[in-house]
């Protein structure tokens, strides 16, 4: 063997521009995290907001008035669109997601997220309805709603579901993946 075999080869130095347009998505993921922990918030601030206005008007502590006016909902819808344009943005800069928005994959072929999704729906539907029975028969119209869509999400999800993933005829070459992550 020779001794240049075992030499590790240096990667060549990377220009000031790569730098800076490292930087610059490092920026931007910092950003869509960001947006996301929002998002997070907003939602969590409209689900107490809920709460509190389904609380009796016989109740010891009335709900603040000014919480009505706070626009929870509409902060939440745009909060979303945000997201998904800062996604958007760093996706088209090669910038990294957090992994909780998918993998390389799914960012390659939306399509192939289906799977995952129908996997967390089930999950969900199991432990809710596992909720449900542990409650006995005192039912929470929340979580009887909730039951509710996501059985119907699951119906939707499996109309669109793929039949062989990746779809036959797709060039996925281009795309560099993770050891095992074409397996599911």
């Amino acid at each position: 063997m020779l001794v240049r075999d075992t030499v590790p080869s240096v990667p060549p130095a990377r220009a000031p521009e790569s730098e800076l347009e490292a930087s610059a998505g490092h920026l931007l993921r910092l950003c869509l995290d960001l947006q996301l922990d929002a998002l997070l918030l907003a939602l969590g601030a409209l689900a107490a907001d809920r709460m509190q206005n389904s609380t009796p008007t016989d109740s010891p502590t009335p709900p603040p008035a000014m919480a009505a006016s706070i626009p929870w909902h509409r902060w939440i819808t745009e909060d979303v669109d945000l997201a998904c344009r800062l996604a958007a943005e760093a996706l088209g800069t090669n910038t990294s997601l957090p992994p909780s928005l998918g993998s390389d994959l799914g960012h390659a072929l939306p399509i192939t997220v289906l799977d995952d999704l129908v996997a967390r729906y089930r999950s969900m539907l199991g432990l809710l309805r596992d909720f449900m029975n542990h409650r006995g028969t005192a039912h929470l119209s929340g979580v009887d709603e909730s039951i509710a869509r996501t059985e119907a999400r699951l119906a939707e999800l499996h109309e669109h579901r793929l039949v062989a993933t990746p779809p036959s005829g797709l060039d996925l070459r281009a795309h560099q993946f993770l050891p095992g992550e074409l397996l599911g």
